[in-house]
């Protein structure tokens, strides 16, 4: 774990990068017409309703051609741009999100706000991925988890193999203080299959910087899935 730690420490591509907001037409300095409250789902600044058609069919929704729709990658290229280092040095985050969530999972929708998608490293899907969005946000809340295995100690079909749960939110965000749903979704992703463990969770946010938590602060039980028996999902 020192190693996995002191890999985290080296992301020292900081780059902080601000956008301000400008006005290119004083005219629409007005209020916006109230939402139509039987609307089925708020609406977003940034235009992602069209997710919303791959959480169907219902239970685990259209997963494949979520990922198959051009949109995609540029939706994880725009929001996921944060330095990583646990998965290859100068990979880019959008491109690691990709390969985490290439193999089985799901796309799906709960209470019409909220969108996960699951996936898992194709050929080693013991290694697992969660895209997280918050669609009720008028700038949505996209967030990258990754459940990497520690390669140092134990195989990963091993009992007791140790993971680590790498959260990429595409804003900083308080990493102690984490939204509930995203915290109840990650409760539900490491969940889905019991036995090995999940020694810590590392945020890192947006420039790099990684911030080390305990895996309960994060909202998960330390058991994490048999990879012998695969996710549920």
């Amino acid at each position: 774990m020192r190693t996995l730690f002191q890999l985290a420490a080296t992301i020292l591509l900081i780059t902080a990068a601000t956008t301000q907001a400008q006005i290119t037409n004083p005219d629409k300095l007005v209020a916006p017409p109230p939402r139509n409250p039987v609307l089925p789902r708020p609406q977003a600044e940034a235009d992602l309703q069209w997710l919303w058609q791959y959480a169907t069919p219902a239970p685990i929704g259209d997963k494949a051609a979520l990922e198959a729709d051009a949109r995609f990658p540029a939706l994880l290229r725009d929001n996921l741009k944060a330095p990583q280092a646990m998965w290859g040095i100068g990979v880019p985050l959008s491109d690691a999100a990709r390969i985490f969530l290439a193999g089985q999972g799901a796309a799906v929708s709960t209470d019409n706000r909220h969108l996960t998608l699951t996936g898992c490293v194709v050929d080693h899907c013991a290694q697992r991925g969660l895209l997280w969005i918050d669609l009720g946000e008028r700038n949505p809340l996209l967030v990258f988890a990754a459940l990497r295995w520690n390669e140092q100690t134990r195989a990963a079909d091993e009992p007791n193999a140790p993971f680590t749960l790498w959260l990429f939110p595409s804003r900083t965000i308080d990493p102690h203080q984490l939204p509930a749903a995203l915290r109840q979704s990650l409760a539900a992703f490491t969940a889905a299959c019991p036995s090995s463990t999940i020694t810590s969770t590392i945020v890192v946010d947006p420039d790099g910087i990684p911030h080390v938590l305990g895996s309960l602060e994060s909202g998960v039980q330390p058991a994490l899935c048999n990879p012998s028996t695969g996710p549920k999902l």
